[in-house]
């Protein structure tokens, strides 16, 4: 019995500093993101938080969803949500870019 609860243990404290682990790593995302924000960096700004954004995001699929070790259905469900989030920002940003700026 004490041979499964040790085994039980170290499984659940590895868990606990692997969440801690990318834990730090995004917070340090965003504190690099806030420090990107206030540098005068043109075009390359956006570009940089944009970049961050996608790395986070990863990180939190991979990690915290456990994304690469779930079944096939969940992966695809996941895809289709990505996929459904990239039209609607496809379509916002047409709508944003055919505008006249009058009222």
């Amino acid at each position: 019995m004490s041979a499964g609860r040790g085994r039980q243990q170290g499984r659940s404290s590895g868990l606990w500093l692997r969440n801690a682990s990318v834990w730090a790593a995004l917070l340090g995302l965003l504190l690099l993101s806030m420090f990107l924000a206030y540098i005068p960096m043109g075009p390359v700004t956006v570009a940089s938080g944009v970049a961050i954004a996608v790395v986070k995001s990863t990180l939190v699929l991979v990690f915290f969803m456990e994304l690469i070790r779930s079944r096939a259905l969940i992966r695809l469900a996941a895809l289709a949500g990505l996929i459904f989030a990239a039209v609607m920002f496809a379509l916002t940003l047409a709508d944003v870019l055919t505008r006249t700026g009058k009222i």
